[in-house]
């Protein structure tokens, strides 16, 4: 398979990584997580890939970068709700340790992508 634009962003992928990952982690969920919840994962987990390509697709990096943040809020958000989920003991935690290691993963290829945007060249995004 063949990647080109934002589909050969490790980020982006990474971020659809994480969106298989919140789905079954939703599939296991105990009864007592509330719906909420698992709509606020599902919709954040989404919304991430999206930003990054729609950003990629701009032609102005400030508002690639508004993206970029708008992806590092809502890693924030699921970075919350999956605290949440662990401590009240709704999720796995086999899952919940896997996200937790992914979404610290996307922080860190948020952050370089910000860096290579706004002039620091040398924090390139590696594969």
């Amino acid at each position: 398979m063949s990647f080109r634009g934002y589909q050969g962003l490790s980020v982006w992928n990474r971020t659809v990584d994480l969106v298989e990952l919140i789905y079954r982690l939703s599939e296991t969920l105990h009864e007592e997580a509330p719906v909420e919840v698992l709509a606020e994962l599902r919709r954040g987990a989404l919304a991430l890939p999206s930003h990054l390509a729609a950003g990629y697709q701009t032609s102005e990096t400030l508002e690639y970068l508004r993206h970029v943040h708008a992806a590092q809020l809502i890693l924030s958000r699921l970075e919350t709700n999956i605290t949440i989920l662990e401590r009240l003991d709704w999720a796995d935690d086999v899952d919940v340790r896997e996200i937790h290691s992914l979404l610290t993963h996307l922080d860190q290829l948020l952050v370089c992508l910000e860096r290579y945007l706004t002039g620091e060249k040398s924090h390139l995004e590696v594969g």
